[in-house]
């Protein structure tokens, strides 16, 4: 297993359970108790805050926003929609820090699942974007390179002066 596949997750105090993250976005729920102990208080879940599961939803739902504009070819404002996308991840980022030390909530999973999901489609749509934008660049370039050239030291230009 990669160390970039593990994450230690505290159970409890001090307690810690490496848990897999796997190629198809699930990680596994958190060992259950022994019988003898309780189980950690739905409080003492990550998740359970719903500032943790708003800050997933909005950053879900600004990625996804700009992920279907740039599928569909509507205009996007990417300077807006990396601004909303940093903000969800300043807000997630906090919202994780003040669930530190909880255990993993179970109803979690699939909530960051599925932002794995959108930022996954994200990069792809924003991929061929970014190519395209390097192909006109280069024919551009091109064109500028051709216009400029009156074919002096091009191979083009010392056939013609045979």
């Amino acid at each position: 297993m990669d160390s970039e596949q593990r994450h230690n997750v505290p159970v409890r105090g001090d307690e810690r359970s490496p848990v897999e993250a796997t190629d198809d976005a699930t990680v596994a729920a958190p060992p259950s108790p022994a019988l003898d102990e309780e189980p950690p208080a739905p409080g003492q879940w990550l998740g359970t805050s719903s500032s943790t599961l708003n800050a997933i939803e909005r950053l879900n739902a600004a990625i996804d926003e700009e992920t279907e504009r740039l599928e569909i070819r509507v205009s996007v404002d990417l300077e807006e929609s990396s601004r909303r996308k940093n903000h969800g991840l300043l807000e997630l980022t906090r919202a994780m820090r003040l669930a530190q030390g909880a255990a993993v909530d179970p109803r979690v999973v699939p909530h960051l699942a599925r932002l794995r999901a959108s930022l996954v489609r994200n990069q792809a749509a924003l991929q061929i974007h970014l190519d395209a934008v390097r192909q006109v660049s280069a024919i551009i370039a091109r064109s500028i390179q051709e216009v400029e050239s009156d074919g002096t030291y091009s191979a083009a230009g010392s056939r013609r002066c045979k």
